[in-house]
């Protein structure tokens, strides 16, 4: 099931790619739309088969586009958008906030969003502030024109602006031509990051799960509880694990290829990694960013009370790998310095992808309460086989806590009420430290998590996120 998101920037790279591109894309497309029909790249939701010809592919490229570009932005879940276009777009689309036309006054403090749905579109590129983004057809193959077009845009002040080739079994899209459907992509005066390229000939799992945290969170717990699942292949710590090396190998085909997972769009893949080592989250950052294909995606972030964070460091460390580490001001200092940034990180990849954050505490203490609560948000169903991992665990593929490894045991929260009692000795070293404002503001946005059990970004006050970068 092939599954490509390519943007290229000129003609010479689309030449390389043809020479290249894997044959019977279209055909494939077809095979696998006839056997399991498609999703609607807008709603999420299942069609039924399409006809032979892939009828509305290139309307369905289009609104894929838009969704990856919406979500490179951190505007997929905007409410405030203005979208400029010639035609009343598709009624999913009113969702995502006002429509205007062409002629329209700028509204201030919206973001524009210019659908070049209709002939005479380029027209209305002086309306678009900057920030704002152009997404519009290029017909069955790219032409000279499509060229034309491309520089045309990219003279208008869209540097980044790529004519982006799309096919997609999960959405039925195919082109004719070239087997990929060409779209029209840019962002106005911005250099942000770029569009992401996924490149699957082979396909892709049906959803993306990704979940960092400090370590010593629970994560390991949280994996093997969706390691057991019966439609999800899980990854412990990919980069910690060895799995993958570097940034150059951080993309969801990679890493299915080097863990031996094959690519089945009726199955999830869920993978952790935390913040041992920073650049391990700057490359599993990049994974994230890069997942074009599928858009069936979320992102956790794993929050353990500070402070019992880093008293089960310091004594896994003198336990585990022999390490002396003493439990001093000195120690606690040392901590806060490496994971401030970490947490920064961690927190904007969370609200640019509007993922969602949840306690360990909460996961804990009733497991069978928070786990449907996961599951919502995921989009994977429970199973009460999670709620005894360690019946069904293969501990073979586990990374991290070297317990979940080597002795899976009940979920419980005997080790919560244990820290509790050397809970005011990290209080008073944070008392004493450079990082007093920091650790509370970290202890603060725990304590909202650990209420609400599990809450989305978007949902916690800017008062609790700002502090902590």
């Amino acid at each position: 099931m092939p599954e490509l998101f390519l943007p290229i920037r000129d003609e010479a790279a689309f030449q390389s790619w043809r020479d290249r591109a894997p044959p019977g894309l279209a055909e494939a497309v077809r095979v696998k739309v006839a056997q399991a029909g498609f999703v609607d790249p807008l709603s999420d939701a299942g069609q039924h088969a399409a006809d032979p010809s892939l009828r509305g592919a290139a309307q369905r490229a289009l609104q894929l586009a838009l969704r990856v570009a919406l979500r490179r932005q951190g505007w997929a879940h905007r409410q405030d958008l203005r979208i400029i276009a010639r035609h009343d777009p598709a009624p999913s689309l009113h969702r995502l906030g006002l429509l205007e036309s062409h002629a329209a006054l700028h509204a201030a403090g919206r973001a524009d969003v210019l659908i070049g749905d209709a002939g005479g579109w380029e027209k209305a590129l002086p309306a678009v502030r900057p920030g704002g983004i152009v997404v519009a057809p290029l017909g069955a193959a790219i032409g000279p024109d499509g060229w034309t077009r491309l520089a045309r845009l990219r003279a208008a002040g869209f540097a980044d602006a790529a004519v982006v080739l799309i096919a997609s079994g999960r959405h039925a899209i195919a082109g004719d031509a070239d087997g990929a459907v060409p779209v029209l992509v840019g962002t106005l005066g911005t250099a942000g990051a770029p569009l992401p390229w996924m490149e699957a000939p082979d396909g892709l799992p049906g959803r993306f799960v990704a979940l960092l945290a400090l370590p010593r969170s629970g994560t390991t717990l949280l994996t093997a509880m969706f390691q057991v699942h019966s439609q999800v292949d899980a990854v412990f710590e990919p980069w910690n694990g060895k799995v993958l090396d570097g940034a150059e190998e951080a993309s969801l085909p990679v890493l299915l290829r080097q863990a031996g997972i094959a690519p089945d769009p009726g199955r999830s893949l869920f993978v952790k990694e935390t913040a041992a080592h920073l650049e391990y989250l700057a490359f599993f950052r990049r994974m994230i960013d890069g997942s074009a294909l599928p858009l069936d995606r979320a992102v956790l972030m794993l929050l353990r009370k500070p402070a019992h964070t880093f008293l089960s460091e310091v004594e896994r460390r003198g336990q585990w790998w022999g390490d002396q580490v003493p439990l001093d001001a000195r120690q606690f200092g040392l901590w806060c310095d490496k994971y401030r940034q970490a947490v920064a990180g961690m927190l904007r990849t969370l609200r640019d992808h509007d993922g969602a954050a949840l306690a360990f505490e909460a996961l804990a203490a009733d497991p069978a309460a928070l786990l449907p609560r996961i599951a919502a948000f995921t989009g994977l169903p429970m199973e009460p086989t999670q709620l005894r991992y360690e019946q069904h665990l293969d501990r073979s593929q586990v990374r991290g806590d070297l317990n979940v490894g080597e002795r899976p045991a009940p979920i419980s929260d005997d080790s919560v009420r244990r820290r509790a009692q050397s809970e005011h000795l990290v209080a008073r070293f944070a008392a004493e430290g450079p990082h007093a404002a920091w650790f509370a503001a970290f202890t603060a946005l725990h304590a909202a998590v650990a209420e609400a059990g599990i809450i989305r970004a978007r949902a916690l006050p800017a008062a609790l996120l700002d502090p902590l970068g």
